[in-house]
């Protein structure tokens, strides 16, 4: 009976196959290849490998895997593999690649709630910023039709205005023709009184044209829109410690959606406004100060 070595070679020759061959299937290096046939042994790296060598040698030469294995562990006279260490060594790789592949169920979960919590939260912002846009519009188009109806009241107050022009200069007349046909003591007084009196009537006095200060003070967040000699200066909402300082020559036109947190005062001094929180406002100020006739809720 031929030994190992001679064995593989003769079932290699026997086949027609090189060792260039086996060498470019099972990429093992002639060198050991040549080892294996000629049983220098202690040339291998040993243990498993030279196993491993051989089973690879007799798949390529086409001859019984397990057989050459056994006959290679005959020559080298090394003991078979206890099958209750392989059996060990099975389960312990086993237990070490479903540790690997074992499912993070806690990192997920904790990803879900957080992703969960971020589109409520997204959702949440969301309808907080449709409603206050809601708002907004629905304050502007109150504001828009509040102006809307002022206009025609300021048209229309112009003419009175024009008029009791000539009625006051009428009757600083007649007490000066009367002082042709009086004594003079009593023809100075009566012109002095109605002097007096056309001076302490705004109403009948015609606006004279100069600069005049605004200054609005937010105690609370408040819708302010404030329109400056036909130009829009401030619009939007303000809120503590923001004061706004308007000066104007001709008319200022002041709105607010809520006149119970807003202060307005006219060249310093305090005009009280009529509504309450969350109430609108309008006032209509010239020369003179606030004008009644053109304030609105």
């Amino acid at each position: 009976m031929s030994s190992f070595g001679e064995h593989l070679r003769q079932q290699r020759e026997m086949r027609g196959v090189s060792l260039d061959e086996i060498v470019a299937t099972t990429k093992i290096g002639r060198r050991l290849l040549l080892a294996l046939e000629e049983e220098q042994f202690d040339l291998l790296p040993g243990g498993i490998f030279n196993k491993s060598y051989v089973r690879a040698y007799a798949k390529c030469v086409g001859i019984d895997e397990d057989q050459a294995v056994a006959e290679y562990l005959e020559a080298a006279q090394e003991p078979p593999p206890d099958n209750k260490v392989i059996a060990h060594q099975h389960s312990f790789h086993s237990d070490r690649v479903l540790e690997r592949t074992q499912f993070p169920i806690v990192p997920v979960l904790i990803l879900l709630v957080v992703a969960i919590g971020a589109v409520g939260g997204w959702k949440a912002y969301q309808e907080h910023q449709r409603d206050r846009e809601q708002q907004m519009a629905a304050i502007k188009s109150n504001e828009t039709s509040t102006m809307a109806s002022i206009a025609p009241s300021q048209t229309s107050g112009a003419p009175l205005a024009g008029s009791a022009a000539p009625s006051s200069s009428a009757q600083s007349a007649q007490p000066a023709a009367s002082s042709q046909i009086m004594p003079s003591s009593k023809p100075v007084s009566a012109v002095e009184g109605s002097a007096r009196q056309s001076i302490a009537s705004p109403q009948d006095a015609t606006p004279t044209e100069g600069e005049f200060e605004i200054t609005i003070r937010p105690k609370d967040r408040a819708w302010v829109s404030v329109k400056s000699d036909g130009k829009y200066v401030v619009r939007g909402i303000i809120k503590p410690p923001d004061v706004k300082t308007i000066r104007a020559t001709s008319e200022v036109i002041f709105f607010t959606g809520n006149a119970g947190e807003v202060e307005v005062a006219f060249n310093g001094k305090s005009v009280p406004l009529e509504g309450g929180a969350n109430q609108q406002q309008t006032v209509v100020f010239n020369s003179k100060g606030a004008q009644p006739q053109a304030t609105g809720q």
